[in-house]
This record gives C-alpha cells, structure tokens and sequence, in this order.
C-alpha cells in the first residue's frame, strides 16, 4: 500500500532515470531535494546506471563530462554472483527486462529501496521497495 515519504530520503539505488533528469535540470525542485537527501545519506548506484548514462549517444562534451562528475560523488555497486543471483530469480519469476533485473537485485542486495521514475517497469518485483521523487509515494 503506498503512504507518503517523510522529508528525508535514507539510502537508496538510484535509478538511471532520475540521475538523467537531474543532469538535465528538469527535477522538481521537491525531487531534487529528496535525492540530495538521498546522496548525502550514501546512496548507491547499480553498474547498469554507470553503463546506461554514460552508453548515451547523444552526450555532447559537457553533458560527459557532468555525468562522468555526478557518477564519481555516487558509490557503485558491483556486479557479483549473489546480484547475479537474484537477478536469475527475478527473470525466472516476473516479466522483467535484464538491465531492470539487475537493477532490481543491486537494490535487493544492498537491503535498500530502488529510487526511480518508472515504478511500472519494476512493480512486477513484489519483494523490492521503490521510492518515486517526483511524488513523494512509496510501497515501502
């Protein structure tokens, strides 16, 4: 059942899709509150993000270089064989997409909620806790 979020935000994964906004300065100034929250309280990203933001073909120089930046303030966590793991369950129990699945795991994994935009492309995955910054909701 989703409720609201306090004001602060506690360690999370922080999906590609919110990174993304936040380099592109379109954030709500409540969300961009709730992931500086998120960062100062150590949040992590999964390596599928570093791939993902930095694989984009459309970066110009700067944009880069401000995702190589951002990514650098942001503790990444590994792929390894108990991620690789849960991420075999995940594909094997729900329709999930693999880069959503190993997303998934990493925040499965690291016993944090998965802080994104697209709550969708992940709600298959009943066991995973998401937060979305944009409205403040939830399924924790």
């Amino acid at each position: 059942m989703d409720k609201e979020m306090g004001p602060l935000v506690s360690s999370c994964i922080i999906d590609t899709n919110i990174l993304i906004y936040h380099l592109a300065g379109v954030l709500t100034d409540q969300a961009e509150a709730i992931l500086a929250d998120a960062l100062k309280s150590g949040s992590y990203i999964s390596i599928i993000t570093r791939i993902e933001l930095l694989g984009w073909r459309k970066h110009s120089p700067d944009s880069l270089k401000a995702a190589e930046a951002l990514l650098q303030s942001i503790s990444e966590i590994p792929l390894h064989e108990e991620i690789v793991r849960l991420c075999i369950s995940f594909r094997q129990s729900y329709p999930i997409k693999l880069p959503d699945a190993i997303i998934a795991a990493t925040a499965q994994h690291a016993k944090v909620p998965l802080m994104t935009r697209n709550m969708t492309d992940f709600e298959q995955v009943p066991e995973l806790k998401m937060v979305d910054p944009f409205s403040q909701i939830t399924n924790q």
